[in-house]
């Protein structure tokens, strides 16, 4: 499965949710992110998907952490099936 397979589920499964969620574009200027930032329930999500078994790098891992020290909600997906879980419950917590 590609990464892009992935980032197709999460995107289905957000929209199913009613969630607002955007991917930026990364070109070089302004601090970095992930793949798919949301917005739930007035809850900030940072997703980082992965094609299975691949792990983040160090600086996706020091972004998610940023995101959730200002108190937003992290997801790291990589699988169909994750991404099919994300359920309101995942994105509130």
């Amino acid at each position: 499965m590609l990464e892009k397979t992935v980032k197709a589920h999460v995107r289905k499964r957000l929209k199913e949710l009613g969630a607002y969620y955007f991917f930026p574009v990364q070109m070089g200027l302004g601090t970095t992110t992930v793949d798919i930032l949301a917005c739930y329930k007035g809850r900030f999500i940072g997703i980082e998907c992965k094609r299975p078994g691949e792990k983040t790098t160090e600086r996706q891992k020091f972004v998610l952490m940023e995101i959730e020290q200002a108190g937003g909600r992290i997801l790291v997906i990589d699988s169909q099936e994750k991404a099919d879980a994300i359920t309101a419950d995942t994105l509130t917590r």
